[in-house]
């Protein structure tokens, strides 16, 4: 379940309910002319003034459901007043310093720099020109709030001056409360004084239920479900459904729209999938009870969620045949198999450039190897033609194409998985060729001596543009010293979760050709003794106008992206592009006692300059002009005997947004 306090990291993603405000009082007296919108404004007088300068905070770190920022110019200070204030208007100006430029730079005023230096000396320094915020209005809870910027060292002294004179200015003044948008401005507000009221993000979303993760519009047919059925297999969620789930699945098989009754984690395994096929995905407290979907069950719908509401409608079957053959997605296209590869080669010797011979993971991990001085394991890939030729000896490509011919198959999930399992099966039980075997064994023993390792999974069909394959394929470690692990089961294994139900769900649902996919294999060393593993975006997922890295990290191998109950990770966002790299933590691990954090400064540090590399070594392969750019790393932190915790990188992708 996606902690409480932790909802604000979904701001763009899952911004509150609602867009209203409340009246105005009876002595309140609007300053703007009614219907106008301007740049902006020097009071807040009434309901009116607000809405003409609010807009949706392009800050994400800082939900709500309108906002507008604020700027107190200290060098326009008179003997009564501290400075000139302006409220934004935040659509036409979503940043400070556009505004700065525009209206306070020049003309008798002292002239404002480029960005860097503003960010640098109105964001840290002590001798500031400018006291920066927002006022937000949160209809949920039904509050007004002032908000610094989570990265803001601001003075107790300079944020008084600045607070003081919103609440003279502004109607609600009276009843404003402070927002800190991270644990250290949380602990600059511990000197303020009694009259500044402080609202913390916890008491702030106590009553929150709504968090749109993937915004888009799904029609089908609304039906309940409860996770364990689905994971005994008791029931089966189908492609034309818009499921509301009692819990979040580990795993879900392609529906049209995605509803859990507990919120989620961003990175959580569903919504990964739900950006990649495209479908809508929110999380709603009390779904499961919530009237205007219990009035709907097992009717045709359409589902429609936006970053700051959902909505629900009934629709006949024959406008639901019409939108989806109007919406059926767009085709899949992998890279033809490249046969011409037959033989294992370092990750060294391989590019992002290769998927058609290594798969999507081994390529762009040999990708990560040409990155000078990256913490990445030493490794080695096995090209899809060792697949390929194995497919080819026991007749895996006439097996499944009868079993494209079978209508029950087609029709029946039941019996897909049921066929699909035999498949996988008789994968699994057939020897490896006896020389490809032992060329496999020497090549690592030549290379890991008798470490155990790590046999990976990779695919043609994944890493794609428009189609991650995240996920859909399964890894497996053999170890030299434990007959329980051998390596032709671990090889066997890996190859058969080609097919999968997932994988063929996702396949199909995409309109991947079936027949032309094929596993690769990525082999590094294994992690028996993690400090810590955490997945990392190098881009700022919530607000991509502020640089910054996104990291979510745990204690020891307890995974972050699919967490036990209740089980809460340190999430934090790193300001690289700001002096001394400020971060901001948006939550803490459970895991470890409290004051404490999974990462030593030294490592959030080591970390952040690895992200770095990779952000700029695969900028000219996936970045492209006007699209989100980041890519989704793994990582860990790993002790040797005697040794310090040591960063190793596991894997970098595109994330899965990254066209959108």
């Amino acid at each position: 379940m996606w902690p409480r306090n932790l909802v604000f990291l979904l701001a763009i993603l899952a911004l509150l309910a609602g867009c209203g405000s409340e009246p105005a009082p009876a002595t309140a007296t609007c300053s703007l002319p009614t219907g106008s919108h301007p740049d902006f404004g020097q009071k807040l007088g009434c309901a009116a003034d607000f809405e003409a300068l609010a807009w949706r905070p392009p800050d994400a770190s800082i939900p709500g459901a309108r906002s507008s920022k604020i700027i107190l110019d200290t060098a326009q200070a008179e003997d009564s007043r501290p400075g000139a204030l302006y409220f934004l208007n935040a659509e036409k100006f979503p940043i400070h310093y556009t505004f700065a430029l525009k209206f306070l730079s020049g003309k008798g005023k002292p002239l404002v720099k480029d960005q860097g230096s503003f960010s640098a000396q109105e964001y840290f320094s002590p001798t500031r020109r400018f006291l920066l915020g927002a006022v937000t209005r949160y209809d949920g809870p039904k509050l007004w709030t002032f908000e610094i910027a989570p990265y803001d060292t601001m003075s107790p002294a300079q944020f008084l001056t600045v607070w003081d004179e919103v609440v003279k200015n502004t109607w609600f003044g009276k009843d404003l409360r402070f927002h800190p948008t991270s644990d250290a401005v949380l602990a600059m507000a511990k000197g303020l004084p009694p009259r500044v009221k402080v609202v913390t993000t916890q008491e702030l979303f106590a009553g929150s239920d709504f968090q749109a993760l993937n915004p888009g519009v799904a029609v089908g047919q609304l039906r309940f479900y409860a996770v364990a059925d689905l994971d005994k297999k008791a029931k089966w969620v189908g492609p034309r459904d818009v499921a509301v789930l009692d819990s979040v699945p580990n795993d879900i098989s392609v529906v049209a729209g995605l509803i859990t009754a507990e919120l989620q984690t961003p990175l959580s395994h569903v919504n990964v999938l739900s950006q990649n096929r495209g479908t809508p995905n929110m999380g709603l407290v009390g779904a499961l009870q919530n009237k205007a979907l219990r009035a709907l069950e097992n009717q045709w719908v359409r589902l429609e969620v936006t970053p700051f509401d959902w909505s629900i409608a009934k629709v006949s079957q024959a406008e639901a045949d019409a939108w989806w053959q109007a919406h059926k997605p767009a085709a899949v296209q992998v890279p033809k198999l490249d046969l011409s590869v037959q033989e294992p080669r370092d990750c060294t010797q391989i590019t992002s450039a290769d998927v058609a011979a290594f798969g999507g993971k081994a390529s762009n991990y040999g990708q990560l190897c040409h990155i000078e001085g990256l913490p990445v394991p030493p490794a080695f890939a096995v090209p899809v033609w060792f697949y390929h030729s194995f497919a080819e000896q026991i007749g895996l490509p006439a097996k499944v194409k009868a079993l494209q011919a079978d209508p029950a198959f087609a029709a029946d999930p039941l019996v897909r998985e049921k066929k699909l399992t035999e498949l996988q099966d008789y994968v699994e039980k057939t020897p490896l060729d006896p020389a490809f075997e032992a060329m496999l064994a020497a090549r690592i023993a030549g290379q890991f001596g008798a470490q155990a390792v790590r046999v990976r999974s990779s695919t043609n069909a994944e890493d794609l543009d428009g189609f991650t394959g995240a996920g859909l394929y399964t890894s497996k470690t053999y170890d030299p010293q434990d007959s329980k692990k051998p390596l032709a089961k671990a090889v066997r294994q890996v190859w058969a979760s080609l097919w999968n139900l997932r994988a063929w769900e996702e396949r199909d649902w995409r309109g991947i050709d079936h027949q032309a996919v094929a596993m690769a294999l990525l082999i590094h060393r294994g992690f028996p003794a993690e400090d810590a593993n955490g997945v990392a975006l190098t881009g700022n997922l919530f607000d991509p106008t502020q640089p910054a890295y996104y990291i979510n990290v745990q204690y020891g191998d307890t995974p972050v992206v699919r967490p036990p109950v209740e089980v809460t990770t340190d999430q934090f966002l790193v300001y690289y592009d700001y002096p001394n790299q400020p971060v901001a933590w948006l939550g803490h691990s459970s895991l470890v006692p409290a004051g404490q954090t999974v990462l030593t400064g030294a490592q959030v540090q080591e970390l952040s300059a690895a992200l770095g590399k990779i952000h700029q070594g695969f900028a000219p392969i996936y970045a492209k002009p006007g699209k989100f750019y980041a890519m989704d790393v793994e990582f860990k932190f790993n002790s040797e005997a005697g040794q310090a915790p040591q960063l190793w990188i596991k894997q970098a992708r595109p994330h899965a947004g990254w066209q959108q």
